[in-house]
């Protein structure tokens, strides 16, 4: 009987932890700290950002970077709002004129019947969308990692990782 039940029990988790919509969906949910890495191809060398990422209970999204430069991103159903905190100046982009889809999948989710995404296998995912594939791996149950090109060709790597409560 307790064969059967550790089968069981395997079975009903490695079927939650197969979808990867639900896995990418419920990692966003949590507040994030991250490091961005793109390769600046000007000077040969590789430049970082580092930040937060937190949702509201209306479904808004605060990106805070915090170094090299202090930025606040506002996101919510309309568009992104930026605070460029060190020049004290603010703008807004409607989302129409947003042409990287990430930011959207992330702030209305991952949608398995719209998307063309790809488990690899049980820690590696690919998204295609148009001409652009993110790739996502999760390093462990707190770290994920996505790697693209964006839309000037720069390969970027985001690391996030979940915020301990103190």
């Amino acid at each position: 009987m307790k064969f059967i039940y550790i089968h069981f029990l395997l079975l009903v988790s490695f079927t939650i932890s197969a979808n990867p919509t639900d896995l990418l969906n419920g990692f966003f949910k949590n507040n994030l700290e991250f490091t961005q890495t793109s390769f600046n191809s000007a000077n040969n060398s590789f430049d970082k950002s580092y930040g937060t990422f937190y949702r509201d209970l209306n479904n808004n999204i605060k990106i805070e970077i915090t170094s090299p430069f202090k930025e606040i991103y506002l996101i919510n159903k309309n568009g992104v709002e930026i605070h460029d905190l060190e020049f004290n100046q603010k703008r807004f982009i409607e989302n129409k004129d947003i042409s990287n889809n990430l930011l959207n999948f992330i702030k209305n989710g991952f949608d398995k019947e719209l998307l063309n995404l790809e488990q690899i296998n049980s820690k590696n995912l690919k998204l295609i969308d148009d001409d652009k594939t993110y790739y996502f791996e999760f390093l462990n149950n707190d770290e994920l990692q996505i790697k693209y090109k964006d839309n000037l060709n720069v390969d970027n790597l985001i690391n996030f990782s979940k915020q301990n409560d103190k």
